[in-house]
Formats: structure tokens, C-alpha cells, sequence
């Protein structure tokens, strides 16, 4: 896979990761190594039921909390999504939410609509789930839309365009969202694009903020968000998730054995080398720690 970057030393950062065997979300340095003495930040679900299998961790600002940290979990028939307030205590616990909602359709990612306050929970089996507050409390959440949606397994708020984009199966699809909070409501907007696998992440370029990254089961595609065409694809096996920080470095994560029954391995890959290795993890996702949408 051509992950080449003008960048020759590793850039400084944080990482966090989605570990499904512990059912943690760990933040580190990425010069660090992966290490349980170099954790920054955690949520640990203690693998109760629903709350197995981390997929997602995305962090985004609010005006009433700070920085806020949405996440995703579980199995079919029985997960969660969740919220929780980032910016006190380093290592937090279910007994942190701020909000939680049981999903049903085994959902994979979340994300926040900023002015709408809404929020969006892909479930990989077949639908969206839309959440308006009343408030500017988010234990005010309330589920008020749900989208079919088959095999949708991302979701990812463009602050440029003012569109949501989702992906699973072999489509990617772009919404509005008209109104706001419990009024709130996803509306299909343009027409879908067509990728070749199993649509699997939308990642932010940000090292090129009008391009998106969609990975499916074998390939990444860099995606122009204003054409909506397919500017670049490259094969990688089974990837789970792909990003490039604004310094031009590529870092992504892999299913190493897709023929067993885990969904990741114990390796963060980064395209300028320094592979960070947390033996015996299965890590899903590595995102940036970061609150920006690009």
C-alpha cells in the first residue's frame, strides 16, 4: 500500500484507541509506547452487557461542557451508545455518563451535529438512529428519527458543507439535517456513491480538509467532498479504520485474521514507521484525539 508522506520523523499527538478484549477506550501519546503506565485518558465499560466491544470514539466540543467523548459498543441484538464529559477526570467508568441509549441494530459509530445538537448512531444492521435533546443537557436525548440504512457502519459531520456522510455496504450517502434538537430531522440529500467493499469508515483528510477517507473491506478511498468522486483508491486488507493527521502521516488499523472471531488486532500502523504494538489488545478503531471535524 503506497503510504509514502513528505514527513520523515513521527509527529506529536495523541491516539485513542477502541480495545474490545478489556472494553477500554485508551488515549496515548504517539510517541509513546502502548503501555497500561502511559495511558492519558480511559473509559473503561468493565465488559458488562451491551457495553462489550468498543467500535467508536469521537471527541467533540459543546458550549455548556467543554470537550465531550461519544462512543459506541457491544453485539448484535445488544449494544450501547454513549457520552461522556472529558475535560475533569482522566480515567472514567460507566458511572461518568452524561447520557447512554440501548441499540439494538449493533452499532459501530456515533457522531454529534453541532448547531442541530443532534445526534447520529449508525447500527451495522440496518438503520440510523437520529437523537434530539430538549436542552442543552444531553441526559435530554431522545431518539426521534430512524433511517433504513443497510450494513451502516459510519458516520462523520461535514462542518464545510453541512452534510453528514454514512457508509456501509458498497454506498456512501450524504444527509442534511433540517431543524434543530427534538425537531431535528436527516434528509437525503445528492446523489449515492458507489465503493467497491463493505463500507467500513469515513475519516477526515486532515492533511487536505475537502477530502474524506472511506475504507471498505479491502481498499481506502480518498474522496472529494465537494465533486463526490472518487479522486484516489489503494488496497489494504481489511481495514477498520484510516486517518491522516494534518502533518501528512497516514494512521490506520486492521483485522489480522479475519477468518477468526475478533474484529482487530493488537497493532496501530502509522505510515512514517514506529508501529506502536499493545500485546494481546484486539484494538477496532485508532482516531486522533482531536475535536475538529477536518
Amino acid at each position: 500500500m503506497d503510504t509514502s508522506t513528505a514527513a520523515t520523523a513521527p509527529a506529536g499527538y495523541k491516539v485513542a484507541v477502541t480495545e474490545q478484549r478489556k472494553g477500554q477506550i485508551l488515549v496515548f501519546e504517539r510517541t509513546a509506547q502502548f503501555t497500561d503506565a502511559n495511558v492519558k485518558w480511559s473509559f473503561s465499560t468493565g465488559n458488562a452487557p451491551g457495553w462489550d466491544h468498543p467500535f467508536e470514539i469521537r471527541f467533540r466540543d459543546t458550549k455548556r461542557y467543554g470537550a465531550i467523548a461519544l462512543m459506541t459498543f457491544g453485539k448484535p441484538g445488544e449494544g450501547r451508545a454513549g457520552i461522556v464529559d472529558v475535560t475533569g477526570d482522566t480515567h472514567l467508568t460507566r458511572a461518568d455518563l452524561l447520557w447512554s441509549a440501548r441499540i439494538t441494530t449493533y452499532p459501530h459509530s456515533i457522531e454529534r451535529v453541532p448547531n442541530a445538537g443532534a445526534v447520529v448512531v449508525a447500527g451495522s444492521r440496518d438503520r440510523l438512529h437520529v437523537f434530539g435533546p430538549s436542552s442543552s443537557d444531553l441526559a435530554s436525548l431522545k431518539e426521534i428519527q430512524t433511517l433504513s440504512f443497510t450494513k451502516a457502519h459510519a458516520v462523520l459531520w461535514d462542518d464545510q458543507n453541512n452534510l453528514l456522510w454514512v457508509t456501509g455496504g458498497t454506498v456512501v450517502r450524504t444527509y442534511r439535517v433540517n431543524g434543530t434538537m427534538r425537531n431535528a430531522r436527516l434528509e437525503k440529500y445528492g446523489p449515492d456513491i458507489t465503493i467497491a467493499g463493505n463500507g467500513h469508515d469515513i475519516q477526515p483528510d486532515y492533511s487536505s480538509p475537502g477530502t474524506l477517507l472511506v475504507s471498505d473491506s479491502h481498499h481506502v478511498h480518498w474522496l472529494d467532498k465537494k465533486t463526490r468522486k472518487i479522486t484516489k483508491t489503494v488496497s489494504l486488507a481489511y481495514p477498520k479504520s484510516y486517518v491522516r493527521h494534518s502533518s501528512g502521516q497516514a494512521m490506520w488499523t486492521t483485522d489480522p485474521d479475519p477468518d477468526d472471531s475478533r474484529w482487530g488486532g493488537p497493532t496501530v500502523h502509522f505510515s512514517e514507521g514506529g508501529d506502536r504494538t499493545r500485546p494481546g489488545a484486539e484494538i477496532y478503531k485508532a482516531r486522533l484525539y482531536t475535536t475538529q471535524f477536518h
